[in-house]
């Protein structure tokens, strides 16, 4: 009997750090904005994160994540909407500020083909990983470590519907010098020195060496190379009505800020409906004319400048 109770005290010892820690954690991501439109809900044992249409940029869809550590996997196990994945990093970050803009407009059917490009730590990839279950998700992240971590975490989930390719999407293929950062992120030196290089690859040879008959969605965060593989984009596009990118564009260039120059590119393809919006992690989403459900669903929402005018009066 006291080996049941020293038991039970221990377990809930334990579970009491874990929500310490999960709390701290969140807080962490919530001092992070200055207008927040988002909190966290207690709920059994897990964490739902819960948004408010405070800011304009309420999900369209039923995206409330519930989350919680996982003793048994010894990861962040997640659920959206009757999809449910492991996740190494905590997710909390991701679900506030980078997966909600990917997904303001909606998500991604059962049998979606989606390509992660600039995945980090992979958290949105898996997400859409788990939820394409009957399709496919290529990351595609030019650095080794970054790409071993996603590797071990494509394990951990028992995905069988991913691929990692250790290449750096660009306008060329071939090689780039490359640039390592904190926190497991890197970026191709764009005239910039670098002491390492990665392996690079254009969409059309991607497109050859995986054997994909269609992508149907592109989610693309490579700091500042986006405007470099924005035209490839912008033709394929064109050329497939149902497919649609949330490419993200708070990036300074050295042609501008990002998501100018992309909608400067975009522009010059008639058949293309674009919008940027969401100042927490600044997106801009870009699909065919003709992709009603997308283009209805992001003229709904309101772009960057309403949004930051909508930040200053809550911050006031």
């Amino acid at each position: 009997m006291n080996g049941q109770v020293r038991e039970m005290q221990l377990r809930e010892m334990v579970d009491k750090k874990i929500r310490e820690e999960t709390l701290a954690l969140f807080k962490e991501v919530e001092d992070l904005f200055y207008a927040r439109d988002f909190s966290l809900e207690e709920d059994q044992g897990w964490f739902q994160v819960r948004f408010s249409s405070d800011l304009g940029y309420q999900p369209l869809w039923p995206y409330a994540p519930l989350v919680r550590y996982s003793m048994l996997k010894k990861a962040w196990e997640s659920r959206i909407k009757g999809v449910c994945f492991f996740t190494s990093p905590c997710p909390f970050f991701e679900f506030v500020c980078e997966l909600r803009g990917y997904t303001l407009a909606g998500t991604v059917p059962r049998d979606a083909v989606v390509l992660d490009v600039g995945p980090w730590n992979g958290i949105s990839g898996f997400y859409f990983a788990a939820r394409a279950e009957k399709g496919r998700l290529i990351f595609l992240e030019p650095d080794q470590a970054s790409a071993r971590a996603i590797e071990r975490d494509i394990g951990l989930n028992g995905f069988e519907n991913c691929a990692v390719v250790k290449k750096a999407l660009f306008h060329t293929t071939g090689r780039a010098g490359f640039i390592r950062k904190g926190g497991g992120q890197g970026m191709l030196a764009l005239g910039a020195e670098a002491k390492d290089t990665v392996e690079t690859i254009t969409l059309a040879d991607l497109i050859k060496e995986q054997s994909l008959d269609r992508i149907d969605f592109f989610k693309i965060d490579i700091e500042g190379a986006e405007i470099h593989i924005a035209e490839d984009l912008a033709c394929f596009l064109e050329h497939s009505p149902a497919s649609w990118a949330a490419v993200a564009s708070y990036h300074d260039t050295e042609k501008g800020h990002a998501s100018t120059v992309l909608e400067q590119i975009f522009q010059k393809h008639p058949g293309l409906f674009f919008k940027t919006v969401y100042p927490y992690h600044e997106t801009t989403f870009v699909t065919h004319k003709d992709n009603a459900e997308v283009c209805d669903s992001l003229r709904r929402l309101p772009d960057c400048e309403t949004g930051w005018a909508a930040i200053r009066r809550k911050k006031g």
